[in-house]
């Protein structure tokens, strides 16, 4: 395994989507626990306040309805491109409303390209 440095919101998104994949499939509880571990040792007392907010159940929403909309792009059901476009979009917008709420001191990585 490597470290690799990301903004605080990165991470919490990589954890969503963990958890949305557990949620999933419980074989994938490893994973998300490994990940939930590391970035709890790292927040501390800050950790369990984000998991309980309203941001972070709006990210793990916006990657619920992301993953559905590849899944049903990647089976040839009825979904556009621009409606996966979209659920990224909200995806990325739910991340900055983490980032301004938990973390305003430091700045995002993550910039969108039109």
């Amino acid at each position: 395994m490597i470290s690799l440095l990301v903004d605080e919101c990165f991470a919490l998104d990589y954890l969503s989507i963990l958890q949305v994949k557990k949620d999933k499939d419980s074989k994938n509880h490893g994973a998300w626990h490994e990940c939930r571990s590391y970035l709890e040792s790292q927040m501390s007392t800050k950790f369990q306040d984000i998991l309980e907010s309203k941001e972070y159940a709006g990210l793990y929403d916006a990657n619920l309805k992301t993953f559905e909309a590849v899944g049903k792009a990647r089976s040839g059901g009825n979904v556009t491109a621009k409606e996966v476009d979209d659920c990224n979009m909200l995806r990325y917008n739910c991340k900055v409303a983490l980032q301004t709420k938990f973390f305003s001191e430091s700045a995002m990585r993550e910039v969108k390209l039109s």
